[in-house]
């Protein structure tokens, strides 16, 4: 009987909450598409990804209970008392019963009125890290009949395996044995059975490791080691000897930061990460950033977009890696260069099919981003992993208390997912607690309402618009030309005052700083001083001060002193500012000459023109050939999005165990699999005995397990749909539809195989 089998056979037994409780603890088992009967829940489970992934999230004293089973089913004690595992762990049967009923809550082993059972792909075989060998049944089956007869007649044993194995299951013996060894046979046995069960260089025509190997202490294995069986390490360890079991948590203290200080920092974090996220599709929007070989973003860069965003690099990163992860931002792969050219490196920019989301539903996107990445192929996702252990293990506590000592986490953490294959167990938690504090899912070392929402897959809606609308929507303006927002800006009010103003400062309150040059260039975005005066007013917490409305009107009677247009270049401009510019030594490298009063040439084009009149303190603007201004281009000026984001809907959501336990135990267990070609000859009858050679490889393309698209002739008229899974049913196609996301029942005489 395989694994799957007796599985389904145990899982049928259960009822609707305690088959709930498996496929809670076992979600691989609901994946899309659903599970149609427990054979194919049972097949799942089955699988040595699956049960790989449910072993990584066992507590320690869950592994070390398992660990013991293994052993004594190792040695032979099938099904494994109860009583047998807490003998072995130093404990009580009755301490060893709920970690046995949360493992079979796991499918990891199932309970027989005598005993233990393990599924086959949990059958150990090597137990190094206990510090043992081989089972002794696996050794002799490795040697020659004449040397098990041998070693029957040393031990003065009846010749046969049976025999040999009993004898060494008995420790008593083994250890009467054992008394009758050789002193330096014995230290080298004691020494070997202390924790090195493998050894190198021990030959068998040595006197002290001769008699072992004659007696069957030690066998030697085809790689040339010595290898002591299981039996006789824990028959020379004594047999009070006890595996380590530690079924209590590591201690740890907890502080009392308050529940209203965690969601303000939380509400903080939220809105900067925002405020980040922002500012980065708006840069990459004007200047798409270049990538790196490896698909990265070049240090340099990111440190110049914080320090112009006012965020640290940590900040920027993240910002970055979440847009592109959730699809904010493309990586765009440039045309093939032309002979002799070198090729541009691809560039990351935003979605233009993607309208940007307002900003509770775009932290709400970058949240589920960071908490569900795309899993890798092939291996288990450990940041994944350990991000969420960190925010389980803290969610545990009441709001507003911490863990403040980060190494008594990492042990607490350590405690709860012992088999995560992490060598640097205490820097994946320092990194993901960073981020989790970085996206406002922890603060101060204590789980936030966003964290135990994302946690509990409720209510993250209602508890990021909460911390959204936090943020604050006016600033105070100051005569000594600065405005300050205490607290968080929310989105908008950075953004407009990002477009006139620099950000000087940023913690507890951001303040900004008007210039010339920060509302110059808010003119050559194409405002007007009436528009730039109504936009800051309508943020202003009063009134706009008189200095900050006298530098607006300045400039805007400045700007357009001089004209740049569009030729190779041209300077326009009143006579007395062109013959300014003309003896101006900064701008001596344009090669400025007079072709009239009002006119000058360049030799350089009119984008590095302007940038030279800039840079020399003036404020030109930018004129076409036929002298209409240009403006650079904004996102506003960009065609219509045709992507919204949007939550996710219903079918979006978790399955619900319970949900699914109910319909399978509804369900016949079992069903007809489908055979090779068997639904090619269905289909022939709807063709007339007829299949084309496209018609039949999709027919081969479903039996294989592969999506094909087809359409259906439905009473409402003809839907094409992409469908995967089939089973037979006399004369309907019980399918899994990958657009509807559930199963359909279709009719073969409707279904037309495009």
């Amino acid at each position: 009987m395989t694994t799957a089998d007796e599985l389904l056979g145990r899982l049928a037994a259960l009822d609707r909450e305690e088959l709930a409780k498996v496929l809670a603890h076992r979600p691989d088992a609901l994946h899309e598409p659903w599970p149609r009967r427990l054979d194919v829940v049972a097949a799942r489970l089955a699988t040595a990804q699956s049960v790989n992934e449910a072993v990584l999230g066992l507590s320690l004293p869950q592994v070390q209970v398992v660990s013991a089973v293994q052993l004594c089913h190792a040695l032979g004690r099938r099904p494994v008392p109860v009583g047998e595992v807490g003998k072995l762990l130093g404990t009580t049967a009755e301490t060893i019963e709920s970690f046995v009923d949360e493992l079979a809550e796991r499918a990891l082993l199932w309970r027989d009125p005598d005993g233990i059972r393990l599924p086959e792909l949990l059958h150990k075989k090597n137990f190094s890290a206990e510090g043992l060998g081989q089972p002794v049944a696996e050794l002799l089956g490795e040697i020659g009949r004449s040397r098990t007869a041998r070693l029957s007649q040393t031990l003065g044993l009846p010749e046969g395996h049976k025999e040999l194995v009993h004898f060494f299951r008995d420790g008593d013996r083994v250890r009467e044995v054992f008394g009758t060894a050789p002193e330096p046979t014995r230290k080298l046995l004691r020494d070997m059975a202390d924790g090195v069960p493998e050894a190198e260089g021990v030959l068998s025509f040595h006197t002290a490791e001769g008699w072992a190997f004659e007696h069957g202490f030690l066998f030697s294995t085809y790689y040339g080691s010595a290898v002591m069986p299981i039996e006789v390490s824990l028959a020379l360890r004594g047999p009070d000897h006890q595996l380590p079991f530690t079924p209590a948590e590591p201690g740890y203290a907890v502080t009392h930061v308050g529940a209203e200080s965690v969601e303000a920092t939380s509400s903080a974090a939220a809105l900067r990460l925002l405020d980040r996220v922002s500012a980065v599709l708006d840069r990459a929007g004007v200047e798409p950033f270049p990538l790196l070989k490896d698909g990265t973003i070049g240090a340099r860069l990111v440190k110049k977009v914080a320090k112009d965003t006012g965020g640290t690099p940590a900040e920027i990163e993240l910002a970055i890696d979440l847009a592109a992860q959730a699809g904010l931002l493309l990586a765009d792969e440039p045309p093939p260069p032309r002979r002799g050219q070198k090729a541009p490196p691809p560039t990351l920019a935003p979605d233009p099919d993607l309208a940007r989301p307002e900003p509770a539903l775009l932290y709400r996107l970058l949240l589920t981003t960071w908490w569900e990445p795309a899993p890798p192929e092939y291996e288990a996702d450990v940041d994944a992993l350990v991000r969420r252990l960190v925010v389980r293990v803290l969610a545990r506590l009441e709001p507003g208390t911490a863990i403040a000592d980060v190494d008594a986490l990492t042990r607490l953490a350590e405690w709860h997912a012992p088999m995560l294959p992490i060598e640097d167990f205490a820097g994946y938690l320092r990194d993901a607690l960073d981020t989790a504090e970085l996206l406002g899912v922890v603060a101060h070392g204590a789980a936030t309402a966003t964290g135990r929402a994302l946690l509990e897959e409720t209510g993250l809606v209602e508890v990021t618009g909460e911390l959204v609308a936090r943020a604050r929507t006016t600033a105070l303006f100051g005569t000594d030309l600065t405005a300050i927002v205490p607290g968080s800006p929310d989105a908008r009010l950075a953004a407009s005052l990002d477009r006139v103003a620099d950000r000087e400062a940023q913690g507890t309150a951001t303040s900004w700083r008007f210039s010339p040059a920060s509302v110059r260039r808010a003119f050559d975005q194409g405002s007007t001083a009436a528009e730039l005066l109504d936009e800051l007013g309508a943020i202003a917490a009063g009134e706009l001060p008189q200095p900050l409305v006298y530098l607006v009107n300045d400039v805007a009677r400045r700007h357009g002193e001089a004209q740049v247009h569009d030729v190779a270049s041209v300077v326009v401009g009143e006579p007395a500012v062109l013959a300014e510019l003309a003896a101006h030594r900064k701008l001596a490298k344009l090669g400025l000459r007079a072709v009239a009063p009002t006119v000058l040439t360049s030799t350089v084009d009119a984008s590095g023109t302007l940038d030279a009149l800039r840079g020399a303190g003036y404020a030109p603007t930018h004129h076409a050939a036929d002298g209409t201004i240009v403006l650079p281009a904004r996102e506003t000026d960009a065609a219509e999005p045709r992507v919204v984001v949007r939550d996710a809907g219903p079918g979006d959501r978790p399955p619900d165990p319970l949900d699914h336990a109910e319909r399978l135990l509804a369900a016949p267990s079992s069903g007809p699999s489908l055979l090779r070609g068997q639904l090619a000859r269905a289909m022939s009858d709807r063709y007339a005995g007829r299949l084309t050679p496209k018609q039949q490889q999709l027919c081969w393309q479903l039996e294989a397990g592969i999506p094909a698209e087809i359409v259906y002739q439905a009473d409402g008229g003809p839907a094409r749909l992409v469908i995967a899974y089939p089973e037979l049913d006399g004369d309907v196609l019980d399918v899994w539809s990958v657009g509807d996301r559930a199963y359909r029942r279709l009719e073969l005489t409707r279904i037309d195989l495009s």
